[in-house]
């Protein structure tokens, strides 16, 4: 399979990606935001689950929040 037969293939679902500005790049951040998902779970407060993910990950507060607000934004198909 080359790049065109792989873009060809998923292209409904790529178009729905970008539509949605949703990056290929954001799988690096799943990891993050499910570790989040459990600590919410959990019933631990969202400042305490940011802090203690920023500080694993060596990410600013603010860019768990923007993940997290990313992960949970609607999606438009």
């Amino acid at each position: 399979m080359n790049c065109y037969e792989l873009i060809k293939a998923n292209q409904s679902l790529l178009q729905v990606l970008k539509n949605n500005k949703i990056s290929v790049n954001d799988i690096d951040s799943l990891q993050i935001y499910e570790e989040f998902r459990a600590m919410k779970k959990h019933s631990h407060k969202t400042i305490y689950c940011v802090s203690v993910l920023a500080d694993k990950y060596g990410k600013s507060q603010r860019t768990i929040y923007n993940i997290i607000d990313h992960f949970r934004s609607n999606v438009e198909i």
